[in-house]
């Protein structure tokens, strides 16, 4: 049976909170299956899904939008999965008939929420939309002329439009005031820069308390002092520790009691999660972005042999940072005490942490052709992307 990477991009709605994610597939040699393959291909992301990462890990408590094709529909391969965690995708190279027409409304009957993928209208899909939940319009194929009347003509059904392949602020605003309810695409991965803007006072507050944790000559009763001083972290930071993901034997009530238990190293590791998860104004999804890369880096080196994984899972962490203050990263980093090897990972990807975040980087992006990273090969690396995946929503839902 042939072996298919699995990857996942997220789509937001309008407060861009994550909706959902859409799984992502490739054969073993980073190939996207043939029509033909489609049945086997999708067959298989299940069969991974569920049995081997199971579906909680890879999507958390969101729903995942799967592409089946014509015979996953008709063998009835979507009702393998459960009918509030899915979206069933209908790709837009399926050949439409009465069969199929009723084989997607007895899922739909079912419970099951249907979106009908690169939507183009035309008359033959009037049944199917009568039975959608969902339209995704390319926003790389459409100009807006065409999105315009194409939207016209979906103004009789009761279906959400979601824009996938955004890539810009101006797609968004179109896409936005034409209605759509959902967006989809790299846009939301970039770091909105404005020239001249300065950074508020809470997240100063909160780049300066990062400095602090991570200089490298702090001791251990500076470290303590410094986040005493925030009450907010403080309190954020023991209700983590305490919490049934560390499971350590009897209650921590100080950040000095913390520090004898967990490390000097661990102790500034999730101080700085911390401090970079009560940065305002942003959405948590990008908090696990950087959890999901920092732990692939750190994944990746322990795999390699690496015995000091601390410098790789912190260039994974700060790799945000651009995002989260909408600035360059360049400037970001120059009020850090990072070390030279450290910022040469994060600004050019250098040396063999900067290998690592590279790799974790070009996977998310689902760019697998660039993927690599010593002698892994692609199975290995993808695994370790879906255990980085796991252990970030397994964080993220203890952060809430």
């Amino acid at each position: 049976m042939t072996n298919f990477l699995i990857g996942r991009q997220p789509i937001y709605d309008r407060q861009h909170n994550v909706f959902a994610y859409e799984l992502l597939f490739r054969d073993e040699n980073n190939r996207a299956p043939a029509l033909s393959e489609g049945t086997q291909a999708s067959n298989q992301i299940i069969v991974d899904t569920l049995l081997e990462h199971g579906l909680h890990r890879i999507v958390g408590s969101h729903r995942a939008f799967i592409n089946f094709t014509r015979d996953n529909i008709l063998e009835g391969t979507p009702l393998l999965l459960p009918k509030d965690r899915v979206v069933v995708e209908v790709l837009e190279s399926v050949a439409i008939d009465q069969t199929l027409i009723d084989a997607v409304r007895d899922l739909s009957r079912q419970g099951y929420m249907i979106a009908l993928d690169d939507f183009q209208f035309s008359e033959e899909w009037v049944p199917l939309l009568r039975l959608a939940d969902i339209v995704k319009l390319d926003a790389q194929l459409d100009g807006e002329a065409e999105a315009r009347a194409c939207v016209e003509c979906l103004k009789p059904f009761s279906i959400r439009l979601l824009a996938e392949k955004v890539e810009t602020e101006e797609q968004i605003r179109f896409y936005e005031e034409l209605g759509c309810h959902y967006f989809q695409g790299y846009y939301f991965q970039r770091p909105h820069i404005v020239k001249g803007k300065r950074i508020d006072s809470a997240r100063q507050a909160g780049i300066r308390l990062l400095a602090e944790i991570n200089r490298p000559d702090i001791e251990l009763d500076e470290l303590c002092a410094v986040i005493a001083q925030d009450v907010g972290i403080s309190y954020k930071l023991l209700r983590y520790i305490n919490s049934s993901f560390f499971a350590l034997p009897s209650k921590v009530d100080s950040i000095q009691r913390a520090v004898m238990l967990l490390g000097l190293l661990e102790l500034k590791r999730w101080a700085s999660l911390v401090a970079l998860s009560s940065v305002p104004g942003k959405p948590q999804e990008l908090i696990r972005t950087a959890l999901i890369r920092a732990k692939m880096c750190e994944l990746l080196a322990a795999g390699a042999g690496e015995k000091k994984t601390d410098q790789y899972f912190l260039a994974g962490m700060l790799s945000i940072l651009d995002q989260l203050l909408d600035g360059h990263l360049e400037e970001v980093l120059q009020d850090l005490p990072l070390t030279p090897v450290l910022l040469s990972a994060l600004l050019g990807h250098e040396g063999d942490s900067g290998a690592a975040l590279q790799c974790a980087l070009h996977y998310e992006h689902w760019r697998l052709d660039a993927v690599a990273y010593r002698d892994f090969g692609p199975q290995a690396i993808g695994k370790t992307y879906l255990d980085a995946v796991a252990w970030a929503n397994e964080v993220m839902e203890l952060l809430n």
